[in-house]
């Protein structure tokens, strides 16, 4: 290979992705960061923004047409079945929810679209299905954004260390959370005013309680046990204990020993027994760890492997324009190989699960 075979700016037209036609189904906080992306000044080669799906389609043009130098193109609707007769390549799934998500992921991979989702709840509970499904049709399920938001873990995991045997996950997979309860340290406030101040900050829901509670957390934990130990993981299943009792003085004591507390959540996996320990909780950790360094809607993550050890993941974990990196990432990878299949995973149930009273390391709070 000769130096001229390389360019030394721009990019090469070999590494260019193909011209990939996309349309995005709801325009909330996540949808309308990736829209914005799309068709606003800074546009992603060969992605190509063509229709946007809004119950409140009429008022939410208005507000992309003010910010987006290329919006005017785009074809708005309320009806799905729009979007599934059209010629859009990719339909990115941000309605949130289980249903009608999971029904419309289903109906565009049958109408031979690959989907790009955010959407946890429903990886975790139909992923596996949903995966066979896109690989039956030739088409691609991608899922980056339903965990971690910019935090790359799903890749990572299902792609990066393919080739090692993972044992154990420690993360931080709840931005919202973790911005509430680093502000809470920071400042000594309540929990309530560190709500709102991420809410302000537009890191918090109206209504926090899937993200405090857990229930947020586990979903992501279940998928993550499905690409890291091959394991169907009901989210049901994973032990949660809420975050929405911690108060300030809890800080101050954990101060005192040393550290702070975050809400983490936990897999570890005995294979030999098959015997998997998962849980999402507040705990302490020490003020040394990278938890404890972890602080605003960051996510962060240690994966443990047989080979490998323990490889960090870090990134930022709430926000719309977070998600929407991941999002469109998922968006490039297809662009550049439309007929790449990703296969749907062959997973087993453990024969015990067991939750953080079996933990004897963790320190609840």
């Amino acid at each position: 290979m000769t130096v001229d075979s390389f360019h030394t700016s721009g990019t090469s037209p070999a590494f260019l992705p193909q011209r990939c036609r996309v349309a995005i189904l709801g325009f909330g906080t996540v949808g309308s960061a990736i829209a914005s992306r799309l068709a606003g000044p800074d546009p992603v080669d060969g992605l190509e923004l063509t229709h946007i799906l809004d119950r409140r389609a009429p008022v939410k043009r208005n507000a992309l047409e003010r910010h987006g130098s290329r919006a005017g193109a785009i074809h708005w609707t309320t009806r799905f079945d729009d979007v599934l007769a059209s010629d859009v390549d990719v339909i990115v799934e941000a309605i949130g929810g289980l249903e009608p998500a999971a029904d419309w992921i289903r109906a565009a991979l049958a109408a031979g679209k690959s989907v790009v989702t955010a959407n946890k709840q429903v990886i975790a509970q139909c992923g596996p299905s949903l995966l066979a499904l896109a690989a039956r049709q030739g088409r691609q399920l991608r899922f980056e954004a339903a965990v971690g938001g910019a935090m790359p873990i799903v890749r990572a995991i299902g792609d990066g260390l393919a080739g090692d045997r993972i044992s154990r996950i420690d993360a931080i997979l709840n931005g919202t959370t973790n911005a509430v309860l680093s502000r809470m340290e920071a400042t000594h406030c309540s929990l309530d005013d560190a709500l709102e101040d991420a809410r302000l900050r537009g890191l918090a829901e109206a209504d926090p309680s899937a993200d405090l509670d857990g229930d947020d957390a586990a979903a992501k934990l279940a998928i993550l046990c499905a690409l890291g130990f091959q394991l169907r993981v009901s989210p049901a299943r994973i032990e949660t204990r809420t975050t929405a009792r911690i108060q300030p003085e809890d800080f101050r004591e954990a101060s005192l020993r040393g550290g702070t507390i975050r809400q983490i959540a936990y897999a570890d996996y005995d294979r030999e027994r098959s015997s998997l320990t998962v849980w999402v909780a507040p705990v302490f950790v020490g003020r040394t760890s990278l938890f404890a360094r972890t602080i605003g809607p960051q996510n962060a993550a240690i994966v443990t492997g047989a080979y490998a050890g323990d490889m960090t993941i870090t990134g930022t974990g709430a926000g719309g324009e977070a998600t929407a990196v991941a999002a469109i990432g998922d968006l490039v990878a297809i662009a550049r190989d439309h007929a790449a299949i990703v296969p749907a995973p062959i997973l087993t149930e453990p024969k015990e699960i067991r939750g953080l009273v079996d933990h004897k390391l963790a320190e609840a709070v």
